[in-house]
């Protein structure tokens, strides 16, 4: 009984050990754009260099 308990633990431990790493990479290589690829968003209005606002 212990043995095959402890074998059923061992093929578990290693199938997650293979699977779980892989799942990662996976949705690395899938995702869409994250947040290093988006453009940037200005906060404010661009300030105008030759306005007449004074």
């Amino acid at each position: 009984m212990q043995r095959r308990h402890r074998t059923a633990h061992a093929r578990i431990w290693t199938l997650l050990a293979v699977l779980l790493p892989a799942i990662l990479v996976a949705a690395t290589f899938i995702r869409q754009n994250g947040p290093i690829e988006r453009p940037a968003r200005l906060l404010e209005a661009p300030v105008q260099a030759g306005g007449t606002d004074q």
